[in-house]
């Protein structure tokens, strides 16, 4: 499988979904409408920069290769088990 990187951040992309309903303009209307099972986590907030310890992408740096494989909600920023937050 190819190596296929985000094209806009996390950041960019949850601001562009509250405006246009899509992390890319380009693929506004392309994705499915939420259904019961999409429940979105009571503590869950935006990405904020000034808060939140998220990785500075660097060009040939697969970041996935650092993220603990075990148990991936720890790759979850709002929740206070955050691996980043504890390893800051």
């Amino acid at each position: 499988m190819p190596n296929v990187t985000n094209q806009v951040s996390l950041e960019k992309a949850q601001k562009n979904f509250i405006h246009v309903g899509a992390a890319e303009k380009k693929h506004t209307g392309m994705g499915r409408k939420p259904t019961d099972m999409d429940v979105r986590e009571e503590d869950w907030r935006l990405l904020d920069l000034q808060k939140d310890n998220v990785e500075k992408p660097q060009r040939g740096i697969n970041y996935a290769d650092s993220y603990p494989i075990y148990d991936t909600t720890v790759l979850y920023y709002w929740r206070e088990t955050y691996w980043r937050k504890l390893n800051s």
